[in-house]
C-alpha cells in the first residue's frame, strides 16, 4: 500500500527535485556585453561560490563541467563560455578578442549576478584570466584554483617547441588545415584536432581526444569555426606575456594541480607554485592536462579539502589526493 502524500511532503518532494535537477542539469542564462554575449550556467546553490574558466584560447565551458559538477553539492558553481565561443556570441570585430577584454567580460558577468567574492578555479589558459584578473580586482576573489596552468611567460613556449612531438599527427593537422575542413566541416575538423589549441603542447593521446571530443565539439558550427581564430587572437593580445610580477602580488590562498606531463609544462608548474606565496601544490601521477581524466577521486578530494579549508596545510590538501 502507498504511502499518503499530504501537500506539505508533495512541495519538499518537488523542492528536492528541483535541487536536484539544479545540480545536474543548470539554470542557465545569457548576459549581454559589448559586442557580444556570455552564455553561463549555474549549479548548486551553496553560500560559497565557485566561478569556472575554461582553457584554450579557444574552448568552451562544456567540458569542465564532469570535472567539477559534484562541487554543486557544497557550492554554487557558475560555468560560463568566454565571448566567442560555446554558445556565447560575438561580433566580428577581431579586436575585441584580447585578454584585456576576457579580464573585463568576466567583471561584468560576476557584477551581473551580485556575487561580492568567488573562488576562481582555472583550467590551463583560464589561468591566465584568473591570475590577471586577481591583479586588477583583488577584492572580489577569494582563493584560487589552477588544474593544469598553462605557460606563465613566454619562453616557456619556446621550451616547450623544442619537446618531442608527435609528427603523424602534426602532419595530419596541418593537412586538414590547408583543405579548409576547419571550415566545411566544423565539427568532425574539432573532433579530431580540437587537441591542437593547446599546442605547442598538443594533446595526441588518441583515447584522451576521443573521451573529451564530445564535450569540447558540443557547440554550434560557427562557435567551433571561430574557436582558431580566436586562439590566435587572444594569444597574440599577450605580447610576450610574463607573469612573475604578477603571480608575487597575490596574497591569497591557492592551489595548484596538475597531472605528470613533459618537462616545460612540469617546470612551468612549478613556476605558478614558486611565484604565488600562498600557493600549494598537488601533482597526481597520472598523465596529461586533464588530471581528473584518470585520477577523479583523489583530484575531487584535493579540490574538495581546499575549498572546505584554504588556511590549511599543503600536507593536509596533499593527503587528500592520496
Amino acid at each position: 500500500m502507498r504511502p499518503h502524500l499530504n501537500a506539505t511532503m508533495l512541495v519538499a518532494l518537488a523542492l528536492i527535485a528541483a535541487c536536484h535537477a539544479r545540480e545536474s542539469v543548470g539554470v542557465r542564462g545569457e548576459l549581454p556585453v559589448p559586442n557580444a554575449s556570455l552564455a553561463y550556467v549555474i549549479a548548486g546553490h551553496g553560500a560559497d561560490t565557485v566561478i569556472v574558466l575554461h582553457g584554450g584560447p579557444g574552448l568552451h565551458s562544456g567540458y569542465l563541467r564532469a570535472a567539477f559538477d559534484t562541487l554543486a553539492r557544497e557550492h554554487t558553481i557558475i560555468y560560463y563560455d568566454q565571448r566567442g565561443l560555446g554558445r556565447s556570441a560575438a561580433h566580428a570585430d577581431t579586436t575585441q578578442f584580447t585578454i584585456a577584454q576576457e579580464i573585463a567580460d568576466l567583471d561584468s558577468l560576476r557584477r551581473a549576478l551580485h556575487i561580492g567574492r568567488a573562488t576562481l578555479i582555472a583550467h590551463h589558459f583560464g589561468a591566465v584570466i584568473a591570475a590577471l584578473y586577481t591583479k586588477r580586482f583583488p577584492a572580489h576573489v577569494r582563493r584560487l584554483v589552477l588544474v593544469a596552468p598553462s605557460f606563465p611567460s613566454s619562453p616557456y613556449y619556446f621550451w616547450a617547441s623544442t619537446e618531442p612531438h608527435d609528427v603523424q599527427a602534426n602532419a595530419r593537422f596541418f593537412k586538414a588545415l590547408a583543405s579548409g575542413t576547419d571550415s566545411t566541416d566544423p565539427r568532425g575538423f574539432c573532433r579530431h584536432f580540437w587537441n591542437f589549441l593547446f599546442s605547442p603542447i598538443e594533446l595526441t593521446v588518441a583515447p584522451d581526444v576521443e573521451r573529451l571530443s564530445g564535450d569540447v565539439c558540443d557547440a554550434p558550427p560557427e562557435a567551433l569555426r571561430r574557436a582558431w581564430p580566436i586562439n590566435r587572437l587572444v594569444n597574440r593580445s599577450l605580447h610576450g606575456f610574463d607573469l612573475r610580477d604578477t603571480l608575487r602580488t597575490l596574497a591569497l590562498p591557492a592551489l595548484v594541480i596538475s597531472g605528470a606531463v613533459d618537462t616545460a609544462t612540469q617546470a612551468a608548474t612549478a613556476a605558478w607554485v614558486r611565484d604565488l606565496p600562498g600557493a600549494r601544490e598537488v601533482r597526481l601521477s597520472v598523465p596529461g592536462l586533464f588530471p581528473w581524466l584518470d585520477a577523479r577521486a583523489p583530484f575531487i578530494a584535493a579540490v574538495t579539502a581546499f575549498l572546505q579549508d584554504s588556511a590549511g596545510t599543503a600536507r593536509q590538501v596533499a593527503a587528500a589526493a592520496r
